[in-house]
């Protein structure tokens, strides 16, 4: 079993660093000769803009499971910062749940939708299926570390109870 998270860790350090940081150089690279040869050239370069929007893509489908596995996506916390522990872990339960619930649901007819697809890019020419098969890996990214994350708060929890309840007792 141990084995088996080693090689799940490798493929999402993979998939969530190390591809994301080729994707952004390249988003980098044709975003400097577009800039290049508008300005320097006088010429429009056509697949610069194309290969920035698919790369910027493919990082934040890539890039999600990784921001959700180190607990670092966008929150507001003005409430949750306030609240008492044992509404701090339903906020979470709540939040990771119905995160969990709604992508579940949303698989299937995505999944559908991407398989029938016939359209290509307007210069690249590359199929959607392949422009947004990462949009898969992010799903699932957010469903496996939603359950990951509603088993954390149910730990956190209990940790803060006996912890809460150890100061007490002193």
């Amino acid at each position: 079993m141990e084995a088996f998270k080693n090689v799940v860790k490798k493929i999402n350090n993979i998939l969530g660093v190390l591809f994301p940081c080729i994707l952004f150089l390249a988003l980098f690279f044709s975003f400097v000769v577009t800039v290049a040869y508008r300005y320097l050239a006088n010429k429009s370069v056509v697949w610069g803009n194309e290969v920035a929007i698919l790369a910027y893509m493919w990082i934040m489908f890539f890039g999600c499971g990784k921001a959700m596995e180190n607990d670092e996506h966008v929150v507001f916390s003005l409430v949750y910062d306030v609240v008492s522990p044992f509404v701090k872990m339903v906020m979470k339960l709540v939040y990771n749940a119905v995160l969990a619930i709604f992508m579940v649901i949303c698989f299937p007819p995505c999944m559908k939708a991407l398989i029938a697809s016939t359209q290509i890019t307007g210069v690249l020419k590359v199929p959607y299926t392949v422009v947004f098969a990462p949009f898969f890996w992010m799903m699932l990214n957010i469903i496996v570390y939603s359950i990951i994350n509603i088993k954390k708060a149910l730990d956190e929890y209990k940790a803060s109870g006996s912890e809460g309840s150890k100061e007490a007792s002193v």
